[in-house]
């Protein structure tokens, strides 16, 4: 005797691409942030929003049955789950930038505060010179 599973009812076509593409997308982001690569993630976030406001806009004009509902509350609770991690992958690097930043400005005022040592010690006089015709 076999056993089935519940059939659920499939999302309806458009619905399962937006969400598809929005799924690839967040992986998309994830590869970005792992490489750097700034000008690509900039381009891809517009997008993401405009998805996710056409998936909500969709959804309750939908009309889906409870365990269709359910199936894809779960894949946008993963795909916010996702998203969240993301966000912090970012912020963390944006704190990473900013110690880096912080510690070439202090590199640049140490290098300033040498420079300006070196110029003075080569152009004021022996202390023993101006000492020399004082008494």
């Amino acid at each position: 005797m076999l056993i089935r599973k519940a059939a659920v009812a499939p999302l309806p076509a458009r619905l399962e691409n937006l969400l598809a593409t929005y799924e690839k997308n967040l992986r998309l982001e994830v590869f970005f942030i792992r490489n750097k690569d700034t000008a690509s993630l900039l381009e891809i976030l517009p997008q993401q929003g405009d998805l996710i406001r056409a998936i909500e806009e969709m959804m309750p004009t939908l009309g889906l049955p409870d365990a269709t509902a359910a199936v894809l509350a779960k894949r946008l609770a993963e795909a916010d789950a996702l998203r969240e991690a993301n966000r912090m992958e970012v912020d963390r690097g944006v704190e990473e930038l900013k110690n880096e930043l912080q510690e070439m400005n202090a590199a640049r005022v140490r290098i300033r505060q040498m420079r300006h040592i070196s110029k003075t010690t080569y152009t004021q006089e022996e202390p023993t010179a101006r000492l020399q015709d004082w008494a």
